[in-house]
């Protein structure tokens, strides 16, 4: 941060000079003064305490004057963000979210005056509410970014994040139904088709999309080959929905459809069509889910959770929308799919993400490999049975067991006796 004088007076026949300051304010580019108190006998004096004055305050990395709150930075921050484009407006509201669990706490602390105690005892009076360490993380990530932000800026000198760790975070356990509930839904799902609930769950629990990217989805997406192409998203901003692109590169993709969703959507273009056709009005491209009117309003993934929420509650299902997609990657797992075509269909940007979340998920999985391990043998692999008792494989040829008399026992062991005696007196 750059100060300039301009101006210096003494106050009335005392030592008091009051000293006239200003620095361009980065987050605004507005021009602020800034006004400071010094003490000196003569001018010459107060101007040289006013040029220490200058490089204290630049050193310091003074901020948008000393009364500048985290709170009033966080925010202004946000806009600033916002208006740049550099964020998707989706994220900026997730953001404006773990802002408020910052400022929640240490709101109120001048930006120049954070310090790395207070960044800690932050985090601490966060987990002692009950906030889960992933909470925490997101707000402490976010913070992080800001002050690098503020850093860059010349705002401040040093960030104190860089100097403190987040709650370690504790893997939360996927949340996939069973082969019999996900049977059970899926029958449920169809009775309701072609109702967009219904048509939602089985895309989510055939194909893995994510809510937003099955509200999106519009006619058009729908390919003659049996594939249905994921080509936007809607996104959750100030004004509400928004179709937005995909969250990432990877999550355009094409995915194949069951014979069963596929036929069912092409009834329905087909029928729509038709009704457009019939009463004049331009077909479109509708959304899929939405209304099918030429202006066609998707279907609210906000509501979308709401009646799916209803629909688990009436079953008897425990579960999000999202745990459908969890549920889609496990079972696509367990069957036997290799891991590079799930995360093809779900749209992950690596294979290591797709592990990273999934691979140890199902522990029938695991049970069903046992089987894989016994079969990479030539022998079997079980030599004990209930008393414990070892049973080694015969060779082949062997008698499965061998019998000798009481006689021959005796004899064997008089024989045995007679070596070691012979043996003894050679070694004597």
């Amino acid at each position: 941060m750059k100060y300039t004088t301009r101006g210096i007076r003494r106050r009335g026949d005392t030592d008091k000079w009051e000293v006239i300051l200003t620095h361009k304010d980065p987050l605004t580019g507005e021009l602020l003064p800034s006004y400071h108190t010094i003490v000196a006998p003569t001018e010459k004096q107060a101007r040289k305490k006013r040029d220490e004055l200058i490089v204290k305050l630049e050193l310091e990395g003074g901020a948008v004057g000393a009364n500048i709150t985290l709170s009033e930075f966080m925010l202004t921050y946000l806009d600033v963000r916002e208006k740049d484009g550099t964020l998707e407006p989706s994220t900026v509201r997730g953001y404006r979210g773990d802002a408020k669990q910052i400022l929640k706490y240490i709101g109120d602390v001048q930006l120049g005056s954070l310090t790395i105690p207070d960044v800690s005892k932050w985090m601490s009076d966060m987990t002692a509410d009950g906030y889960a360490p992933k909470t925490c993380s997101k707000a402490f990530r976010l913070l992080k970014m800001a002050l690098k932000w503020a850093e860059a800026q010349d705002l401040i000198t040093k960030n104190p994040c860089d100097y403190c760790k987040p709650p370690k975070r504790v893997k939360t356990p996927i949340n996939a139904l069973s082969r019999e509930e996900r049977s059970r839904m899926l029958a449920l799902a169809r009775k309701a088709q072609p109702e967009p609930l219904g048509i939602a769950v089985e895309l989510a629990l055939t194909t893995g999309m994510r809510r937003g990217e099955v509200c999106a989805l519009r006619w058009s997406d729908l390919g003659e080959d049996g594939t249905i192409t994921v080509s936007h998203a809607l996104g959750n901003g100030r004004g509400g929905f928004y179709l937005k692109e995909p969250k990432t590169g990877s999550s355009a993709r094409t995915i194949p459809l069951t014979d069963s969703i596929y036929n069912l959507l092409s009834m329905m273009r087909k029928s729509t069509q038709q009704q457009a056709l019939e009463f004049g009005v331009p077909f479109g491209d509708p959304f899929i889910l939405g209304t099918q009117e030429p202006e066609s309003r998707p279907y609210n993934p906000t509501q979308l959770g709401k009646d799916f929420s209803a629909f688990c509650k009436m079953n008897g299902f425990d579960c999000t929308f999202h745990d459908l997609r969890h549920t889609f990657a496990t079972m696509m797992i367990a069957n036997g799919c290799d891991v590079r075509t799930v995360a093809s269909y779900l749209g992950h940007a690596s294979v290591s993400m797709t592990l990273d979340i999934y691979a140890d998920v199902d522990p029938d999985a695991k049970k069903a490999a046992l089987s894989k391990v016994e079969d990479s043998f030539d022998f079997e692999s079980k030599y004990f049975d209930g008393a414990m008792e070892w049973h080694p494989p015969q060779p082949e040829g062997a008698s499965a067991s061998i019998e000798f008399t009481e006689e021959q026992l005796l004899a064997m062991l008089a024989a045995v006796r007679s070596r070691k005696s012979g043996g003894g007196e050679a070694c004597a």
